[in-house]
This record gives C-alpha cells, sequence and structure tokens, in this order.
C-alpha cells in the first residue's frame, strides 16, 4: 500500500524538471546566452539578463501554484 506522505510519481516528475528549468535558466544566465520562451503563442528569444525566476508554477490538475 502507497504511504500518504510519499509524493506520487507525478509530483517527483513536476519537481524534476522544474529543478532542471531552474538550473538551465541559471546556466544561461551565467554564461549570458539568450533564452527561447514562449510568449503568446509565439517562441520568442529574450537577454539572459531578463529571464526571472518561476513565479508560478503548474500543478498537476492544471491549476497554478505560486512559489
Amino acid at each position: 500500500m502507497k504511504k500518504r506522505n510519499e509524493p506520487s510519481l507525478t509530483q517527483k516528475a513536476l519537481r524534476a524538471l522544474i529543478e532542471a528549468v531552474g538550473k538551465a535558466v541559471e546556466e544561461h544566465r551565467r554564461r549570458g546566452i539568450p533564452l527561447a520562451v514562449w510568449r503568446n503563442g509565439k517562441a520568442v528569444s529574450i537577454p539572459a539578463t531578463e529571464a526571472a525566476v518561476m513565479h508560478e508554477v503548474p500543478t498537476p490538475d492544471g491549476r497554478k501554484a505560486k512559489t
């Protein structure tokens, strides 16, 4: 039986994805490489200096949770 305190596989995957994105953004900032992001239905490139830390994190049910 599954323990109540143990995160689900979806929660573990989402946390791993969030951490990977954070590391990628930090690497781009450190090296000064522009980031490709999705805005208003289009892929755009933004300077590394404008890269912001994620303020909203999607939850497995599709809602957004602030971090």
